[in-house]
């Protein structure tokens, strides 16, 4: 499955709850965690978004 902009936007949803990983994130939007990583590496942006998205879960618990 493609990382879409949806799929983006759901998956930083999800490492935004409390306890979630990047891997079930990925899972949960039906991507793989290497197309995560991959794209992490690739995308200054979306790395930011993912660090961004953790720090609120931190936050949460």
């Amino acid at each position: 499955m493609r990382l879409t902009p949806e799929r983006v936007a759901r998956f930083l949803e999800e490492l935004r709850t409390p306890g979630t990983t990047a891997l079930a994130a990925a899972a949960a939007v039906g991507v793989s965690d290497a197309a995560i990583y991959q794209r992490r590496t690739r995308d200054r942006e979306f790395a930011k978004a993912m660090d961004a998205a953790r720090a609120e879960a931190k936050q949460a618990m």
